[in-house]
């Protein structure tokens, strides 16, 4: 018969029944330090009380049908994580999110609602019940989490097509217009955060006759832009310094920009910074670049386009 202690050192975690005949020496460890009750009935061993993987197995001790979601839903679906460059890695989720049919509960690091999501939004990965990467990315959306949202798009975990198809999923989870405001967004189909407040602001004032990240070959080259305005042959490009600032992304892009110039493509290199500080004159040079059709429809001072870009104003 195993000893409360032999199931910590052998898991990490142990489920506590009511009656079990463990109880007194769990009581016992968490009394003094060695084990911490992270949910009901399951207690872990204290280091590892914060860990996402013990999290999840706890999850799944206290409440079989738990389904996870959000950003550890992502990861386990085989999503990197934003800043990482290792498949499965935990190590950036704060906090483990999940949800039940009969149960809710926030506890450090834990957070499970009480959803009945249709059962064809539901995956399971090596008997790990999980919410569709749509419903993962709506959810983060609403949230504000935009650059988990713009990466799983970046790894086409999922399109805009398939987050507006998924909607269902938080009927009544969620106020309308908060869906509605997320999928809005997520339909610009940014592949990272710059991208977005640029696309947020080209929305606003009614630039249109562009593509997001849009494929184009070029000689025997193939490159996504990051708004490519096919008819005028102009693409923007908004270069942040952790990709574009190393020596080898420099000369990746003076490279890029140099065939797509040679192919007839006029490139604008913009920045993240240049965005922020200057909105305005980012958007009136674009413009100026632009056929008449496609310019301004309605332009905003700065600090309503600063608004408008961090997704606290619409036009």
């Amino acid at each position: 018969m195993r000893t409360f202690q032999d199931q910590i050192e052998r898991r990490g975690i142990a489920r506590i029944h009511r009656h079990s005949y463990i109880r007194g020496q769990a009581d016992r460890a968490v009394a003094r330090g060695d084990a911490v009750r992270i949910l009901p009935g399951v207690v872990a061993a204290t280091p590892l009380a914060r860990d996402p993987e013990t999290i999840i197995r706890a999850l799944f001790l206290w409440h079989r049908d738990v389904v996870l979601v959000g950003k550890t839903a992502l990861i386990l679906l085989g999503m990197t994580a934003p800043g990482s460059v290792r498949p499965m890695d935990l190590r950036t989720v704060d906090e483990v999110e999940a949800f039940s049919r009969t149960r809710a509960l926030v506890r450090p690091g834990i957070r499970v609602h009480r959803w009945h999501v249709p059962h064809r939004f539901i995956t399971e990965r090596e008997r790990i019940r999980l919410a569709a990467p749509e419903v993962s990315v709506l959810v983060l959306a609403i949230q504000g989490e935009w650059e988990w949202v713009c990466e799983a798009l970046r790894q086409r975990l999922v399109t805009p097509e398939s987050c507006r198809r998924a909607r269902k999923s938080l009927t009544g989870r969620y106020p309308r217009d908060q869906v509605d405001a997320a999928l809005a967004d997520i339909t610009l189909a940014a592949w990272s955060i710059p991208e977005l407040e640029m696309s947020r602001m080209l929305r606003a004032v009614g630039i249109t006759g562009h593509k997001p990240n849009h494929k184009v070959r070029v000689g025997d080259r193939y490159y996504y832009l990051d708004q490519a305005f096919e008819d005028e042959k102009v693409a923007l490009e908004i270069d942040g310094r952790n990709v574009h600032g190393t020596a080898d992304g420099y000369e990746a892009t003076m490279m890029r920009s140099a065939h797509l110039d040679r192919h007839g493509w006029k490139v604008l290199h913009t920045t993240p910074t240049m965005i922020r500080h200057n909105p305005r004159f980012v958007l009136d040079w674009l413009a100026s670049h632009l056929h008449r059709r496609h310019r301004p429809k309605t332009m905003f001072t700065e600090p309503v386009l600063r608004k408008i870009m961090g997704g606290l104003a619409t036009a």
